[in-house]
This record gives C-alpha cells, structure tokens and sequence, in this order.
C-alpha cells in the first residue's frame, strides 16, 4: 500500500507493480489529497504530526463537512488526534474547533459515542487555555456547548465550563451569542455542586449582574423573547441552594427588577420563573425578610390564585417560607394571619399532589423543607411542603425516596404521623410518603425504614 500527498494537498497517484498484492501486478494505492473525504482521511490520518500538511487538510475537511449530514466518528477521530498532537499550533487548533463543530452537529452528535464527545470537548477547553485571548476560537467552544447531547450526557469539566461561559456572557454584547451563552449558564448552573457555585464566587456576582441588566432591558423594553425566558432560568438555576448567589441578586436591585417583571408580563412561564428564584430567596434565612415588601407581598398573595398550577405553587412555597417565621411580621401580623388562610385555601383546592404540572418541579435537598415540616404551630406551611415532598417522591421515587434517607428527612415525616396535635391532612401526607418510601424499596428488595 502506497500513500502520496503533494505538498499543497493536491493529490498525486502513483501505481507501483506488486505481484503479491494484485492479480494483475499492481499494488493497492490510498491517496492522501484533499478532493474528498477519503483523501483527506488518508492525509489527516498519514500526516497527524506534520502540523502544516494537518492544517491544510483540516481546512480541507472543514469545507466538505460544512453542510455534513452522515455521522462519521472515525473522522471527528482523526480531528481530535491533531488537536492532540499539535496543542500550541493556533491554525490546527482553531481549524479543528471548527470541523468538531461540523462533524457534531444536533443530529450528528447523537450518533457519536460519548467518550469521542467527550475527548474532543475536553480537548476544546484545553485549547481556550492555551489560547485565551482568541475569540473566534472561543466562539467555536461556546457553539459545541450549545449541542444538547454534549451538555447532558457527555463527561467533562462542567466546573471550568461554567466559569468559561459566565465571563462570556459578561463581555460579548453580540445577541445570538448572549442567548447562548445565558441558555447555557441555565443549564450548567444545575449540573454543579453547591461547593463548585461557591467557588465561583467572582464568576457568579459579574454573571448575576449581566443576567440582571438582561432582565431589565427587556423588561423596559416589553420584549418577552426566547433570551428572557433562558435569563430568567439562568437566574432562578444560579440562586438554587446558593445563599450568595441570592445575595448577589439581592444587592444588584434584584427584588426591583423582578417587581417591574411582574409588573410588564402575564404569561405564566414568566411567572413561574420568578416566582422560582423568589423561592430561593425566601428558602435563605438571613435574607427572607428583604421579600416582606409591599410590593412582592401584593403579587404573591394575587399569584396564590392563579389558575396556572406551578404559578399557584412557586406563589404558595414564597407565602410558606414567610409566613414560617413571626419576626418579619411584627407590625403586620394580621395580613400574616390572612396569607396563612389563603395558602390553606389554596392548598386545598389543588387535586393531589401527583398532579401532572407542565414541568417537573426538582430539589437538589429537602433540607430547606425541615424548617416547615417541624412548625406544628402553622399546619399551613406543614402542609405546603409535605405536598411539595408528596409530588416529587411519587414522580421520582429512586432520587428523592434516596435523599430521604441521606438527609434524614424520614423521622420529620414520622413525627408528624405521631404528633397527637398535627393536623389531620398533614398526617396523611406523611403516611402516604412514607408507603410510597416503603414500596419503592420493597421493589428493590431493601427496606430501610421498619
């Protein structure tokens, strides 16, 4: 076998005589060119350390993939072994992002392996290490994050994505590139740990500010666009179990900017965001009493009647967590006394707590909800959040039956069910959680609780 490359990737055959190779004495010849594909395989793959013939038939292989619609792992393969081999060459690395990018389109990426994905993903964030400065590089990163596949199910350093995508989105004003880069963070900021969001701490206060000026700006502007919609699930995803997060959002006019939100817009997907990361907010002991407001009370205690289900419940877990704790109502105890009968109410008239929501409600911890559940004095808030905990370990049993146990959630529900003065609803949400608690484990052959 025979491989020829000229110089300028124009290709060259040349058939030598080989009886043992051909029945009629000629050998086998692979070109290395760059005419089509199979060429610039040969090249890419004959050619891997020689960094100007790899430049060249990676820019070859970018203008044939460029409208690409076959899945061709073996060469995002040969893309990801130049990158390997040549990680100071700025060309092969930047010519490479963007054959990665080609090659792992939405469709395409689906039918790559995940350890390809992940190796060429990693081998991107290394490049903007060594690269920092180059944009258009950059940019090449930011779009392959963009590819659902890549940022669910694909290993890789979230931590150093998340802080790459935050100082993104807090120095690029281009549009379509801030719409990414929030919808991004959206997604990103769930896929942390609360110690990796800490760790963010210069990172969090620049993007909760950008986010922000983005919130306000279309508020202005009555825009309730699809960058909206992701700035305000980026919002309410950052100050998830993240205190600072939410004093960041705290200091930086946030509660007035949310306000004017609820002020401009109706539709309920924006209501629920905010409503969402109010919850937060009030979930944070040190911070809960900035939500006793005139103005936030107002539209809660009117949002606690929507018909909107996750509207009502985001409303009900804001009015819940206030309520909760006397001090914020000191001189208005009677409006709290209002609030508690309200939220009864409203609990009430939901039909059970494995309602069908348009979107599933998530926890990372239960641990916000103790507070609520050990608060015999106001069964209303007891009743709010053995709900919340009712809907989510019936939708999902193996993660939230699980952080029951590991938060040691189970005896708050076992002392409700024996309290002799719990209220008789609340009782029987516990004992419902707690059969649901016992059945998935007798499926699993393991029962914890007796």
């Amino acid at each position: 076998m025979v491989h020829f490359l000229h110089p300028g990737l124009s290709p060259r055959t040349i058939v030598l005589p080989d009886p043992e190779k051909d029945a009629l004495g000629f050998c086998v010849v692979q070109v290395a060119g760059g005419a089509n594909i199979s060429q610039i395989s040969q090249a890419l793959s004959q050619y891997r350390h020689r960094s100007c013939f790899m430049k060249e038939a990676l820019y070859r292989l970018f203008t044939e993939t460029f409208s690409m619609q076959v899945t061709m792992p073996a060469i995002l393969k040969l893309v990801a072994v130049g990158m390997r081999n040549h990680p100071l060459n700025l060309p092969v690395q930047f010519t490479a992002s963007a054959c990665a990018l080609n090659l792992t389109r939405q469709s395409l990426a689906r039918g790559m392996p995940v350890r390809l994905l992940s190796e060429v993903t990693c081998l991107l964030f290394k490049a903007l290490k060594n690269f920092p400065h180059y944009q258009q590089l950059q940019k090449n990163c930011l779009l392959s994050l963009t590819n659902s596949r890549i940022l669910v199910d694909v290993p890789f350093d979230r931590f150093d994505a998340a802080k790459f995508v935050m100082r993104w989105l807090c120095k690029n004003e281009n549009p379509k590139m801030q719409t990414m880069a929030v919808s991004i963070t959206s997604i990103l900021a769930l896929q942390l740990s609360r110690e990796q969001t800490a760790q963010l701490e210069e990172e969090l206060f620049m993007a909760i500010k950008e986010l922000l000026a983005i919130v306000k700006q279309k508020t202005t502007a009555n825009l309730d666009d699809v960058t909206l919609l992701f700035t305000l699930k980026a919002l309410w995803n950052l100050t998830d179990e993240s205190p600072a997060a939410c004093k960041h959002f705290i200091e930086n006019e946030g509660l007035a900017i949310f306000t004017q939100v609820l002020e401009t817009f109706s539709e309920s997907a924006i209501q629920s965001r905010v409503l969402g990361l109010l919850n937060n907010v009030a979930e944070v002991r040190e911070l809960s009493s900035k939500l006793v407001t005139k103005d936030i009370v107002k539209h809660v205690s009117i949002l606690l009647h929507s018909k909107e289900m996750e509207v009502s419940y985001f409303a009900a877990g804001i009015v819940a967590h206030l309520t909760a704790d006397k001090q914020h109502w000191v001189s208005c105890d009677l409006q709290r006394t209002l609030l508690l009968q309200d939220l009864y109410t409203t609990i009430q008239n939901w039909s059970s707590s494995s309602c069908k929501m348009t979107a599933l409600v998530t926890y990372r911890s239960f641990k916000a909800f103790f507070p609520l559940l050990g608060n015999f004095s106001q069964p209303q808030v007891q009743l709010w959040a053995l709900w919340a905990m009712y809907h989510v370990c019936s939708k999902n049993p193996s993660k939230y039956c699980k952080m029951l146990v590991e938060e040691e959630g189970l005896q708050f529900l076992c002392d409700i069910q024996e309290h002799s003065e719990a209220d008789p609803q609340a009782q029987q949400i516990a004992a419902s959680i707690l059969d649901d608690f016992r059945m998935h484990f007798m499926n699993y052959r393991r029962l914890p609780l007796r």
